[in-house]
């Protein structure tokens, strides 16, 4: 499951590609914004993989938002003008559609996508440690399988990883340590809380429970771990 969102500024433009990403089965719509700015925002609570993201918008441009900011998902460039072609590539995007956009082209664009993300996460796994991480806690690097890992909670400038065995703090975001996790291992339930799938042993409409914490679940994100609980059942 890729997680994904559209920047687009056009009300219709975002209705028409909301009706495609649902055909998908791989894709699952977690935001929309009509600029770049709302656009960072969400991906500063989100998980995020894919971007489908217009050029030609109000504030700032398509182009200018991945000039400006570090994005490190792919992005599928859907616009109306043809001339930024070239300079869309030289940003790497993964594909460049042009209005009005097929179904057919859309999904072909989609599977670029997802072939590029599986392929990253492959490499990543089999060049780092695959079941564990190191972080720096009390001027040492403490050593944490992903299996022990319960949930991690932010606390401002700080993280507390809470193990099976014990509590951990760390000076860290939230996002960066959630950089650091395996997908489909864990997931972010709330702006606050990072949980193990593995862990959780009740879901309700408002929190989980794992190993006796009660933690919340933001209202955006109660279909999203729905979903992943289903898939590994």
């Amino acid at each position: 499951m890729m997680n994904c969102i559209i920047v687009e500024d056009e009300p219709l433009v975002r209705k028409q590609i909301e009706g495609y990403i649902e055909r998908i089965p791989f894709l699952h719509l977690v935001g929309t914004a009509r600029n770049p700015i709302i656009a960072k925002a969400i991906l500063q609570t989100e998980v995020v993989d894919l971007i489908f993201l217009d050029i030609k918008m109000p504030q700032m441009s398509g182009i200018e938002f991945l000039q400006r900011h570090d994005v490190f998902q792919q992005v599928i460039f859907i616009t109306a003008y043809p001339e930024y072609a070239l300079q869309g590539f030289e940003l790497n995007v993964t594909d460049y559609l042009m209005k009005p956009v097929t179904f057919e082209r859309f999904t072909k664009a989609c599977e670029k996508a997802k072939v590029k993300i599986c392929g990253s996460l492959t490499v990543k796994n089999n060049l780092e440690h695959p079941d564990y991480l190191y972080v720096k806690c009390d001027n040492c690097l403490e050593k944490i399988a992903y299996v022990d890992i319960l949930f991690v909670e932010s606390m401002l400038n700080y993280v507390q990883i809470v193990t099976t065995e014990r509590k951990y703090t760390v000076y860290s975001s939230l996002k960066a340590i959630n950089e650091r996790l395996p997908q489909g291992l864990f997931l972010k339930i709330h702006k606050s809380y990072i949980v193990s799938l593995n862990h959780i042993s009740t879901f309700g409409q408002s929190q989980v429970l794992i190993a006796g914490y009660k933690l919340p679940i933001s209202r955006r994100n109660q279909q999203t771990i729905k979903r992943y609980l289903t898939n590994i059942q």
